[in-house]
């Protein structure tokens, strides 16, 4: 894990010739967490404490060999849930003006431009962020469910609905799950509020299948949540390839699936001759560990 920071702070220091005065060290009082590949640490992540309310993620890095394969997002999934576990209802981050990256991942993430805050007030070259938990005090689970069970039914009625608002007539899109797939649900205070699944395609591949957040929980991070929960579930069924299919009246989606690293591919199987369809695939790094490594 010290070797990822001081990679950090080598890079760090090249990119902003050491002008800013940042201190890159790795801070005895965080709680450190670290993506481990193949026995190598690949990613890391940090979360430092400021009050029983407010935490600071810092130390976010991920190594050069693995960037643009969605481990900076799944490490800052992971640092969210810790935090929340831990009670906190706010984060804040702070990335230097030169990290264009890193900046559009945080606003992808729903984190919010604010004022420069404590040791970067006077630091020109930082930009500060914050994302505030609306559900603070409500538990969001993200748990594996069957296809038969009640929330996941409700939840398919609901998606089901509304894609019958957006693609009517002509343009009404089916496309029948297999009885095979595999469901992940999140829930708040244990009501259903979204849901995904992945279905094998041939024994490389599996599809994405049925992603839907209920509108009153749009913009909260959910979905995020439930498509890394997807990708770890193929990982570990030892799947190295996702592919999927959106249609092009859901802009939503395809923002999600592009920002999550989803490449563009020409249609494939039932696909091919849906004028509204759009398939991507994304090869899926098989991360074996995001662990603490300081608890």
């Amino acid at each position: 894990m010290i070797a990822l920071v001081v990679d950090q702070q080598v890079e760090l220091r090249a990119r902003d010739g050491g002008r800013d005065g940042h201190v890159y060290a790795v801070d005895p009082a965080a709680r450190y967490l670290v993506a481990v590949m193949g026995g190598d640490a690949v990613a890391c992540g940090a979360l430092l404490a400021t009050d029983m309310d407010v935490a600071e993620v810092t130390r976010l890095y991920v190594r050069p060999a693995y960037r643009g394969r969605g481990l900076a997002r799944r490490m800052l999934a992971a640092l969210e849930d810790f935090a929340a576990s831990r009670g906190h209802r706010v984060l804040r981050l702070e990335s230097g003006v030169t990290s264009s990256d890193a900046i559009a991942l945080f606003l992808a993430s729903g984190y919010r431009p604010i004022p420069r805050f404590g040791p970067y007030v006077r630091h020109e070259g930082s930009r500060c962020f914050e994302k505030r938990f609306d559900d603070a005090d409500r538990e969001v689970r993200v748990t594996r469910r069957t296809a038969g069970d009640p929330a996941v039914v409700e939840l398919l009625a609901a998606a089901a609905d509304e894609m019958a608002h957006r693609y009517s007539g002509p343009d009404a899109r089916r496309f029948p799950i297999n009885p095979a797939a595999r469901f992940v649900i999140a829930t708040v205070d244990g009501v259903g509020a979204g849901c995904g699944a992945i279905q094998p395609i041939d024994d490389q591949t599996v599809e994405l299948k049925r992603m839907y957040v209920r509108p009153a929980h749009r913009g909260t991070g959910i979905a995020r949540r439930v498509l890394a929960a997807l990708e770890d579930l193929a990982v570990g069924s030892h799947y190295p390839l996702i592919r999927l299919e959106t249609g092009s009246r859901q802009p939503e989606a395809i923002r999600l699936y592009e920002s999550a690293g989803y490449r563009p591919i020409p249609p494939y199987g039932p696909y091919v001759h849906s004028p509204l369809s759009l398939c991507y695939e994304k090869l899926v790094i098989a991360t074996e560990a995001i662990a603490s490594e300081l608890a």
